[in-house]
């Protein structure tokens, strides 16, 4: 019975080594066949990771010029090499800073011109506000909310609604309208 037992034993630990030989040929077969994908796909991957890091330090480092171009202006506003270096790394900044200058100086002739750089949307909104022609979407919703809660404080209904009408469907100020319409000034 021994004799019998260890025969059975052997088998199966030879079965369990021609699998494993069986599932390496497999494996080898498999990296012969796909060798070039996979190493295409490791290239790949290594290139999306240097270049997503090389990105990220790239605009890290374009960051920290611009603020350190922003901080020279702040302590000498005639810097024109600072603020080159604002207007080519940070063009909104340069937008901002230009448009404080501009205001401080009472000069309403170049704003429009900082409207026309590459900017954020609301950076231009807000020059655009302060320009002579100015025609903009946020500010003029805004401005169409203050005006109609007055209207409501002052229990001018129809007339605050009207003022509501004015602020589009899909614009964020469009939560407070529906609330203000639903109270109707009741506190």
């Amino acid at each position: 019975m021994a004799i019998k037992e260890d025969l059975t034993q052997i088998k199966k630990e030879i079965d369990a080594q021609e699998q494993f030989l069986e599932n390496m040929i497999k494996g080898e077969r498999f990296l012969k066949k796909y060798k070039n994908l996979l190493i295409i796909i490791c290239l790949a991957a290594v290139i999306a990771i240097v270049g997503f890091y090389s990105n990220k330090i790239l605009n890290e480092n374009r960051i920290e010029e611009a603020n350190l171009a922003y901080s020279k202006l702040i302590l000498d506003p005639n810097d024109a090499n600072a603020l080159n270096v604002l207007k080519e790394k940070e063009p909104s900044l340069y937008a901002l800073f230009s448009l404080q200058q501009m205001l401080d100086k009472n000069e309403t002739k170049g704003i429009s011109e900082l409207a026309n750089l590459k900017i954020n949307p609301i950076v231009k909104e807000i020059i655009l506000s302060q320009s002579i022609d100015t025609n903009n979407e946020i500010l003029g919703e805004y401005n169409a909310l203050l005006k109609g809660f007055e209207l409501l404080k002052q229990n001018k209904i129809k007339e605050a609604n009207e003022e509501f009408n004015k602020i589009s469907l899909d614009s964020q100020l469009q939560t407070l309208v529906k609330n203000l319409k639903h109270y109707q000034g009741i506190k």
